[in-house]
Order: C-alpha cells, then sequence, then structure tokens
C-alpha cells in the first residue's frame, strides 16, 4: 500500500480533497508547563486495487502523555454570514468534529481522501523540561511499518499562568435536558451538565450562565423555552420569599469543576419593542404559575417590586456562598432603538439593588449608556473601540451570532488561523471580559425547536454553521468536541503567555513583538493573518518568556 502521512499543525483543516501543508519548517515545536500542545497527523491512502478497504493501526510514540483522536467532517450548507468575511471557505463536508478511538483498533483508509487525526500532547504537572521526541505510525496487521512522521517538542521550564480573562461560553442547561429528555435539574441532567461544565472549564471557558431563571434568550417574541429556573419563587401574603437550594447545588458542581465566575441570566427579555420580563415562575395560591413573562412589561409596577425583592434576596444568597464579587448581572441583551429609554429606565431602577456588583450588556452603541455609568458595555470583537469614549471599570467583548454579520471567529467554515488570532486580538484589546454566544445552543432560530448539531450544522438557518455550538452531545450524556473548541483553548493559552511576557518586560514590549514580520496590525485585516506566521508568534513568544524568565532568575540567584 502506498500511504502518504505528514505532520500538519493545528491551524490547517484537513479537506479530503486538498493535500495540506506540512508542519512549517524552522517554526519550533514548544510549549509552557500546563499547556496543551496540538498536532495532526494527515495521511491518504493513494490508488488501491484490493477487494475490500484495508485498515492500518495507529501507535502513537512520546515520553509525554498524548491523546489521539479522529477528525471527522461535518455537513455545512450556510458556510458564513450573508454578508461574511472573504476569509471564509465555501461549505460542503468541513473538517470540525473530534472523535475518540482507540488507536489499535484500526483506522480504514478510503482511496483519494485526505484525513487527519488530532494530537493532544498534555504533560503531566512534574513532567522534566526538555526535548521529546514524537513519531506517528501507521501500521498493517503483521506490525510492517507502512508509513511514518516525526517531530521533536520542547516542554519549557517556564509555567503558564493561570487565566485572567473571564470568559463564558454560555452553556444551554435546556439544550441538554431538550436533547436527552431529562427533566431539567434532575440527578441525571445534574450529571450531563457536570460533564459539559467540566469540559468548558478545561478549555479556557472560566464563567458559567448561570439560570437563576429561565434565560431570556434566543427566544421569539411571545414564545417560550423550557423552564430552567434555579431560584424557588413563593408568592405570600406578605410578599415573595426565596430558596436557593438548586442554586446552591448548581454553583457548587461548577466550583468543583473548575467554574471561578458566575453570569446571571439577564433581567429582561429585549427584541420585540418594548422590553418583557423574563420568564420566571413560581406557587402562587398553593400552584406552581408563571408569575411573569412576554405579557409583563419590564417596567411595570408588578415587575419592579419583584426585582425589589428578588436582587437583594440574591445578592446574599451569593455572598453567603462567597461568590458575588464572581458575578455578572445583565440587565437586557442587544436591546432594540424601541427600547432604549426603557432599557435606560430599567437599569436606573435596578442598579440600586446591586451595589458594587458588574452590571455587563452587550449593546448596539454609547447611545444606550446613561451618564452617570454604571453599565460596561459589550462590544462585538471585531468593533472593540465601538465604546471608545465611554469609561468603565473593565473592558468586554463578545462574539455575536448573527445571519446578517461575521463578526463570530469560531465558525466551522472559517479558516483556523482566524479562530486562533483571538488571543492576539483580546492581548491587544485589554479584555477583561469575553462572551461566546453558544457553547451547546441546540434550538433553531427562536428556540422553537430541537435540532441535530451532527446533521444541522447551521441550526436550521439560524446562523452560519457552528455559530451556535462548540461541542456535540454524544451519547451517555458526554459532550464530543470541536475542532474549534480546541482553537479557543489554544487561543486563551496564547492570550496567558502574552500576559506572562507583558510581567517580565512590559506591554510594550509584547506589542512590539506581536507587530514583527506584518505590515498591519492583526485584526485590522483577517486576510493577512497565515498559520505560518501565528506559529512563529508563538515560538518567538516561548522564547522570549524562556530567556526573560532565566535573566530573572539569575538575578534573584
Amino acid at each position: 500500500m502506498n500511504i502518504r502521512l505528514a505532520l500538519v499543525s493545528p491551524l490547517t483543516k484537513v479537506r479530503h480533497d486538498q493535500a495540506p501543508l506540512e508542519y512549517p519548517g524552522g517554526v519550533p515545536l514548544s510549549m509552557l508547563r500546563g499547556e496543551t500542545l496540538s498536532l495532526q497527523a494527515a495521511y491518504r491512502l493513494e490508488a488501491y486495487d484490493g477487494d475490500e478497504l484495508p485498515a492500518v493501526s495507529v501507535r502513537v510514540d512520546c515520553d509525554l502523555p498524548v491523546q489521539a483522536r479522529r477528525v471527522f467532517g461535518v455537513p455545512v450548507r450556510y458556510p458564513f454570514a450573508l454578508r461574511g468575511s472573504a476569509a471564509a471557505v465555501p461549505g460542503g463536508v468541513l473538517p470540525d468534529l473530534l472523535r475518540a478511538f482507540h488507536p489499535e483498533m484500526g483506522l480504514r483508509l478510503y482511496p483519494g481522501r485526505w484525513e487527519a487525526l488530532w494530537l493532544d500532547v498534555e504533560p503531566e504537572p512534574d513532567a522534566t523540561p526538555g526535548l521529546y521526541s514524537l513519531s506517528v505510525r501507521l501500521l498493517d496487521k503483521k506490525e510492517n511499518i507502512l508509513a511514518q512522521a516525526e517531530t521533536q517538542i520542547e516542554l519549557l521550564k517556564a509555567e503558564s499562568p493561570r487565566q485572567r480573562l473571564k470568559a463564558s461560553g454560555r452553556l444551554n442547561a435546556d439544550c441538554l435536558a431538550s436533547h436527552y429528555h431529562v427533566p431539567v435539574f434532575s440527578i441525571e441532567h445534574n450529571r450531563i451538565l457536570r460533564n459539559f461544565v467540566a469540559l468548558s472549564a478545561k478549555r479556557g471557558m472560566n464563567m458559567m450562565l448561570t439560570p437563576i431563571h429561565t434565560p431570556p434568550l434566543d427566544t421569539a417574541p411571545g414564545e417560550e423555552r423550557m423552564t430552567a429556573q434555579l431560584a424557588e419563587v413563593f408568592v405570600t401574603p406578605l410578599g415573595y420569599t426565596f430558596r436557593f437550594g438548586k442554586l446552591r447545588d448548581f454553583i457548587a458542581l461548577c466550583r468543583h469543576e473548575g467554574i471561578r465566575y458566575f453570569e446571571m441570566a439577564p433581567l429582561a427579555a429585549a427584541g420585540c419593542g418594548r422590553l418583557s420580563a423574563p420568564k420566571i415562575m413560581g406557587v402562587k395560591d398553593g400552584a406552581y404559575t408563571q408569575l411573569f413573562g412576554w405579557q409583563t412589561d419590564a417596567a411595570s409596577p408588578e415587575y419592579l417590586d419583584f426585582l425589589a425583592a428578588y436582587l437583594p434576596a440574591l445578592m446574599r444568597e451569593l455572598s453567603y456562598l462567597d461568590v458575588l464579587g464572581q458575578c455578572v448581572f445583565h440587565v437586557a441583551e442587544l436591546p432594540l432603538a424601541a427600547e432604549r429609554e426603557q432599557y435606560k429606565a430599567l437599569v436606573k431602577a435596578v442598579a440600586p439593588l446591586l451595589p458594587g456588583v458588574r452590571i455587563a450588556d452587550v449593546l448596539d452603541g454609547p447611545e444606550f449608556l446613561a451618564d452617570e455609568g454604571g453599565v460596561i458595555p459589550i462590544a462585538p470583537v471585531s468593533r472593540p473601540g465601538a465604546f471608545s469614549g465611554y469609561s468603565a471599570e473593565e473592558r468586554w467583548v463578545c462574539h455575536t451570532r448573527s445571519a446578517a454579520g461575521a463578526d463570530s471567529g469560531d465558525l466551522i467554515a472559517m479558516p483556523a488561523c482566524v479562530s486562533r488570532m483571538l488571543g492576539v486580538k483580546l492581548y491587544q484589546i485589554g479584555a477583561d471580559g469575553f462572551i461566546v454566544n453558544g457553547y451547546n445552543y441546540y434550538f433553531s432560530a427562536g428556540s422553537r425547536y430541537l435540532t441535530d448539531p451532527y446533521l444541522n450544522t447551521d441550526n436550521d438557518g439560524l446562523g452560519p454553521a457552528g455559530s451556535a455550538f462548540l461541542v456535540y452531545p454524544a451519547e451517555g450524556g458526554q459532550p464530543e468536541e470541536s475542532l474549534r473548541l480546541m482553537l479557543f483553548q489554544h487561543a486563551m493559552q496564547d492570550l496567558a503567555a502574552l500576559q506572562k511576557l507583558e510581567s517580565l518586560e512590559g506591554r510594550d514590549a509584547v506589542l512590539t513583538l506581536i507587530g514583527e514580520g506584518i505590515s498591519t496590525k492583526p485584526g485590522e485585516s483577517e486576510e493577512t493573518l497565515n498559520e505560518v506566521w501565528l506559529l512563529d508568534l508563538r515560538g518567538r513568544l516561548n522564547a522570549r518568556i524562556a530567556q526573560a524568565e532565566a535573566v530573572q532568575q539569575k538575578k534573584n540567584a
């Protein structure tokens, strides 16, 4: 058999019909302690005249732990936004899904088609710094080597710092309950939630959307999402009372899996011409019923009276749980121009109920902000200067999901370097917070019905393929990762490494390092990006960190 095998970078999306570029020579493979380094092994069976498709076994040899997964293509019929980026590629069957397999079980080879294995090198915390060889071999049944490729990886002594960016992937609890047909916040649902929460934390999403009440997001006006409410509400003759046992369990689950920050569900629903109250269920007159929803004006006296009881009680609970300082609240997401004055009035009403707490909202422009401040505006990462004239204690940006624009860099059809560039962009912006608008959203537009993300990657036209999710819901309540989620982790690692060098040499030195080798600033023109530049930047960054730490240690000796 004639088999071609090549090691390629994680910034190459290996398509069946295109020969990938091999990992560029002269660009070192290095990593900081605590990081995950990824590679791909691309292979192709040339012309074959046997009676059945051949199978080979895979052997990956390295003194560092390596996880191997297969890269599968998924159908992409809506590759990018209607007014999208020229950097996007045509649709078809594009690589995205990463699926675990046992190397000894073998791979079936298909003549004339490029396939890929995704390799994650994950050293143990006590691994010895130095050079390590990594080799990939394809073997036949008799253990004969059919193809092989190898490289060297340098594990540096320097350690990756703890992530400072607050990053939310927007986990949708109701999507998981719907897909797996389990009651919300039941024992089985919490087991599934734990699996998805743990993966998000592992990949750099350290903030969790917390459904204190059913989040009024991605919901068509007048429609309802499945109830996913952690706060228990009781209407009594003396007013409202609350229980937060489910909230305690949820926060304990998240913290156990590595989540550090909590994003509260918005206090109002936007998008229908007036701000409405979110769906809030409670016990009234002995019956569990809906207390508020689309029919309730968010500025109505009855809803404001509810907030006057709800928010202080919630603040006390979060303070008791010792997470209040790690929380961010939302008033409403992307209010329309017609809702502007109502939004400002609602902010003015709730701000005194949330003293000393972050309030941040995705807004279309500075006209939604009151002169006295109080709200941290969240701008699209493609337009970070949208609120440049407004002073806020933190700077937040987001990826938006829109059929009319291409703000998202995590689309299946986007070149991998565009997704990976996020870390550099966030460093240049000086972002304190970041929101990915789709970790596991599997509903259609408006949350009207459930879709199958394995087959329907655009959620029935909700947005370009992949814009609504980064993980797939596999059997047994386990998430399956996408190539894009790994690129997000790499971007977060890049950001942490840039911040580490800043702590050693200063911000100006880091910005100079980023600017070397390109004629325009990264992010101004995505067409200037290429994988060689990004890989070289990371290699130079690692070398500077190692050099700066060595100098510092010598001074301290």
